[in-house]
């Protein structure tokens, strides 16, 4: 049922089913993982093999969030920019959703676009060598893909902000201090720890598991489904502006941005 996905993998381990993220070299959000993203989560809820996922990324990076290439490629098209934040409500509707337990396995950085997705799984182990963040900011733009939702919601309102509104990155032991992610562990060991969690999950009783997800992620929904409309168009509305243009201009010519407020 996943032979038609271009920039998602999909390994089984028995009940455990792993869909690691594939656009080289630091699987940022191109169109295709975008859209691949926003309905993976709806093909597993009715895979009658898996009980758990495991989600990561390629390489050396989890996910860097969004392509910065495209950002400015598409900067001016309305059209398709409300295309592609679309999507970004199925991708949270659907991880909240699915009944069955995700587990992050953060192998390297997450950014962005990248940090949400990986936040919104239940359960996040990451690599002592991983950083998060979410820079959404920095790049001109507001945290409207789910990162103004769910960061308050690990680490409340004052340190979200803080994080937020700065930019600033995380290591993933800081991460953990603060309640941002479960656990770090030396990359040598992390899939020993994630797949020995995996595990667990699959061989426990998988009714009262996938019924506690539900229960814990009732009010998540109810809440999201309350803002992200909302948050995704304040987003879509900062991508027109000229201060992300000349973030996404400088990034790529890897110099300092100087914002006009406009």
């Amino acid at each position: 049922m996943y032979e038609n996905y271009e920039s998602l993998k999909f390994e089984r381990r028995g009940k455990v089913l792993t869909i690691t993220m594939d656009n080289p070299p630091m699987n940022s959000a191109s169109v295709s993982l975008h859209t691949e993203l926003s309905y993976v989560f709806y093909d597993v809820a009715r895979d009658p093999e898996c009980s758990v996922v495991v989600l990561t990324g390629e390489g050396r990076a989890f996910s860097a969030g969004g392509d910065i290439n495209l950002m400015l490629e598409r900067a001016e098209d309305p059209h398709w920019q409300s295309k592609y934040f679309r999507r970004g409500n199925f991708i949270i509707h659907s991880m909240l959703g699915l009944e069955k337990p995700i587990i992050a396995r953060i192998n390297g950085h997450a950014m962005g676009l990248g940090a949400t997705v990986a936040l919104l799984c239940d359960l996040t182990v990451a690599s002592e060598k991983a950083k998060i963040a979410d820079p959404h900011v920095a790049m001109g733009l507001s945290a409207g893909d789910g990162g103004a939702f769910i960061w308050p919601q690990m680490v409340g309102f004052a340190r979200a902000k803080w994080f937020l509104l700065t930019g600033e990155h995380l290591t993933a032991s800081e991460a953990v201090e603060i309640g941002l992610i479960n656990k770090c562990v030396p990359p040598e060991q992390l899939d020993e720890v994630v797949y020995a969690l995996a595990d667990k999950l699959a061989n426990g009783p998988t009714h009262a598991l996938n019924a506690t997800k539900r229960s814990v992620n009732m009010l998540l929904r109810r809440q999201v489904e309350g803002v992200i409309e909302a948050h995704l168009g304040l987003e879509m509305l900062t991508v027109f502006t000229e201060d992300h243009k000349e973030a996404a201009r400088a990034f790529l010519a890897k110099e300092t941005p100087v914002f006009k407020g406009c």
